[in-house]
Parts: C-alpha cells; structure tokens; sequence
C-alpha cells in the first residue's frame, strides 16, 4: 500500500491560509493534504458565491463547480488518481481569487504532494 509522503512548502502544521487579500476581503481559505491522498479545502462562510476549480498544468479544466458560501465550504479532492504533474486548485469569489499550486510525483512506494507558494 502506498503512503502518502507530503512536502508542503509554506504551510503551517498541515493547513494554511491561501491569502488574504485587502478592502475587499475574500473569505477565510484553508488547504490540507490528509493521510488517505485527498486535498481538503475549507472556506469559510460569506454570503457570496464561489466558484471552485482544479485545473492540470496545460490548463485543462479537471473540475469546476459554483458553490454558495452561506454555510461555508467543506470539501475533498481525491489525488491518488491524478498523474504526476502540477495542479492549481483555485477558488474565485467576485473579483478575487486565490489559486494554491501543487505538485504530485511519485518516490518509491510513495505518492508526493508538494504546494507551491
């Protein structure tokens, strides 16, 4: 069984602000790799609407989905089936966004995720 060997540069104990921004202020964004090779993304609740995607390194479109903040966003994306290669999970909130960059690559018996800052 392969295990999941994490480097994330600029994080925090395993989760971490993706940005705060200014007058403006988009909502509180967390990101953390879990154990079980997921990607957890949590923002906090806004009344506004966001839309959420995750994108390869040609800028291909591997999931996008508009999401209301009311109640704050909670969610998991599985990583144990995505290539190696670079990602950009991005959360866009009216005029701001914030995109967290990740690499998957694989070592021996291990399956690696590296954020990017």
């Amino acid at each position: 069984m392969k295990k999941v060997f994490v480097l994330m540069l600029g994080l925090v104990a395993g989760t971490a602000s993706f940005a705060q921004t200014t007058a403006d202020k988009a909502p509180v964004t967390y990101v953390s790799v879990t154990t079980d090779q997921k990607i957890q993304l949590v923002v906090g609740r806004e009344q506004a609407t966001a839309t959420v995607s995750l994108r390869d390194e040609q800028g291909r479109i591997l999931y996008a989905q508009n999401v209301n903040l009311r109640d704050g966003l909670h969610q998991y994306f599985n990583i144990a089936e995505l290539a190696n290669g670079t990602y950009q999970l991005a959360v866009r909130v009216g005029k701001e966004q914030i995109v967290k960059t990740f690499v998957v690559g694989e070592q021996p018996a291990q399956k690696v995720v590296a954020f990017e800052s």
